[in-house]
């Protein structure tokens, strides 16, 4: 939201609960909350679907103001045998739904969220993004991808080789949907690598789950330090079921790690030529791919992988929203 902040006086509403005990109190206090402000308020902008953007669009509407709901990932789709998306949950789901049905514009991060076949595994919906789980939102659809910062991440250390890193917040369920399981088979076939998991600790891992020796854990680090951690390493893992456009690999890739991602959502278009993607979830598919990344351990392949970053997704890019923003407000007026 920050570039809404050079245009716009920003209010905000952070919908933040550790126990859904608080879900409805926190819904009243919305309520409240936006009663008050939107009658001066020109717009009101969602960071996600989910309980919390019902009731903007919902009052929005009512007040007759623009509503934009930013959809991320998670609020697009439905995997049921890892237990994840809005359309999952059927009561999330519902307030997903009646949320874009109320939105006057929908903004995805990637293309692929409004609707895609999903092709990485057999065991989930073979469709997915928005468009299938809510036909009957009909507000238009911007898709405006996340932009990086080029000059913060760069390559600042000499990278190991053979080392592999993967970043993203692990507990149990998350050990299947990052695609750890993999990472994990791929330690024990192959002592003479080394693999980074930061985001967890042994204690995040499923009951039973062991850690190969040659794996290492960090529960977390400062966003300063992710620099350091990308530099070091040569390869960069991204072997997520589901991702709507993760940050992270985008990341690594401008400090030069040859990325290795699943082909989800915006993950193969982030990857493009520079580095490998995994078609399916298959352990064997993977081990062959693996072969073909650790020949090509070249610096090219770095450098390309972070010049299409910042080509493709420049820090600039989500200025786009204010621009987004301000055609709504044009439009309701």
């Amino acid at each position: 939201m920050q570039v809404l902040e050079k245009k716009y006086e920003l209010v905000t509403f952070d919908y933040l609960i550790d126990n859904k005990a608080w879900a409805l109190p926190l819904l009243i206090w919305q309520f409240f909350y936006l009663i008050y402000h939107l009658p001066n308020a020109v717009a009101t902008v969602t960071l996600f679907g989910g309980y919390h953007s019902y009731l903007p669009t919902l009052l929005s509407k009512l007040f007759g103001k623009p509503s934009i709901v930013i959809l991320g990932g998670s609020d697009c789709v439905s995997f049921p045998s890892i237990g994840y998306g809005n359309f999952n949950n059927g009561l999330q789901g519902a307030f997903t739904r009646w949320s874009l049905n109320h939105a006057s514009h929908i903004s995805t991060v990637d293309e692929s969220l409004q609707k895609c076949e999903y092709l990485y595994t057999t065991t989930d919906l073979p469709w997915q993004g928005y468009k299938v789980f809510c036909p009957k939102a009909t507000a238009p659809c911007t898709t405006i991808h996340f932009g990086y910062d080029a000059d913060h991440f760069h390559r600042v250390a000499e990278k190991t080789p053979n080392s592999f890193l993967t970043v993203g917040y692990l507990n149990p369920a998350n050990y299947y949907r990052k695609g750890i399981d993999l990472i994990f088979d791929q330690a024990k076939r192959r002592p003479n690598c080394t693999y980074t998991i930061i985001g967890g600790t042994e204690k995040d891992l499923p009951n039973g789950v062991i850690k190969p020796e040659n794996v290492t854990m960090l529960a977390s680090v400062s966003y300063s330090e992710l620099v350091n951690h990308y530099s070091a390493h040569q390869f960069y893992f991204q072997l997520s079921m589901m991702e709507g456009f993760p940050s992270a690999i985008c990341e690594a890739m401008l400090c030069e790690c040859i990325p290795i991602g699943s082909d989800v959502a915006a993950i193969p278009n982030i990857i493009g030529d520079t580095g490998f993607v995994l078609k399916q979830k298959d352990v064997q598919l993977l081990d062959a791919l693996i072969d073909q990344a650790l020949e090509s351990q070249d610096a090219d392949l770095g450098h390309e992988a972070r010049k299409r970053i910042m080509q493709k997704y420049p820090v600039d890019e989500r200025e786009k929203l204010a621009t987004l923003v301000d055609s709504e407000i044009e439009r309701f007026q």
